[in-house]
C-alpha cells in the first residue's frame, strides 16, 4: 500500500521512466558487479523504440518524465557535462519522433563515503531511489495525480519508490540482481514499448 501525502489530488497523469535498462542499454558492470551505466556522452544510445513509447504515452495524456539515479557523478566516474549531454541526446530523439520528455529528475548523491569522491554530493538523501523524492518534486511542478499514474522500471528500487506513492507499476525484465528483494509488480513486460502497451490496454478499456 502506497504512502498518503498531503498534496492535493492533481487533474495532470504522468508515467515515470527509469532510465537505465529501460530507455537505454546498460553498459558492462561496476566493480561490484551491478550493472553500469554510460559514463561518457559517445557511449549512450537509446533503444529503437523508446521513442515510439514516449510518443504513444503523450498520446494517452501522460507527461513523461525520467527519475533516474546517477551516483557514478558522486563517484568522480561521470562528469557533469556528458551527463547533460546525455539526456540532451535522449530529448532531441524523442523530438524527432514527436514525443515530449517533460522533464529529467536526477540523483547525483551517494550514501557511502568510501565510494563518493566528491563529498558535497555525499548524502543519505530523499531522491536516491527507492525513496520517492523524485516523483514527489514532479508531483509539485506539474500537479500530478499519482493514483493515476505509472512507473515503469527495471529494478526493485523503482517500483518500491513507484508503489511508495501510489502508482501502478511496470517492471521491464532483465538480467539484473534484485539482491534478492521480493518485487510485486501490477505488471511486467520485456521492455519499455510492450510496457507502453500494457498502459495503453488497461488505459482504452476503462
Amino acid at each position: 500500500m502506497g504512502i498518503r501525502h498531503n498534496f492535493p489530488t492533481g487533474l495532470n497523469r504522468a508515467v515515470f521512466l527509469d532510465r537505465d535498462g529501460v530507455i537505454n542499454p546498460t553498459v558492462g558492470f561496476d566493480e561490484f558487479g551491478r550493472t553500469e551505466s554510460p559514463l561518457r556522452l559517445e557511449d549512450y544510445q537509446i533503444f529503437p523504440w523508446t521513442a515510439e513509447a514516449v510518443k504513444i504515452l503523450n498520446d494517452l495524456g501522460f507527461h513523461v518524465f525520467v527519475v533516474t539515479n546517477q551516483p557514478a557523478v558522486a563517484k568522480g566516474k561521470l562528469d557533469l557535462f556528458d551527463l547533460d549531454g546525455m539526456h540532451a541526446f535522449l530529448i532531441r530523439q524523442v523530438r524527432q519522433k514527436d514525443g515530449v520528455i517533460d522533464k529529467v529528475y536526477v540523483c547525483l548523491h551517494h550514501p557511502d563515503p568510501n565510494q563518493v569522491r566528491d563529498k558535497t554530493l555525499l548524502a543519505d538523501c530523499d531522491c536516491r531511489k527507492p525513496k520517492h523524492g523524485m516523483l514527489l518534486q514532479a508531483t509539485r511542478e506539474f500537479n500530478i495525480d499519482l493514483t493515476r499514474s505509472w512507473m515503469i522500471g527495471d529494478t526493485w528500487k523503482d517500483i518500491q519508490a513507484g508503489q511508495a506513492v501510489g502508482c501502478r507499476t511496470i517492471l521491464v525484465r532483465n538480467e539484473i540482481d534484485n539482491r534478492g528483494k521480493t518485487i510485486n509488480p501490477d505488471f511486467s513486460a520485456e521492455n519499455l514499448l510492450e510496457a507502453t502497451h500494457i498502459i495503453e490496454r488497461e488505459e482504452t478499456s476503462k
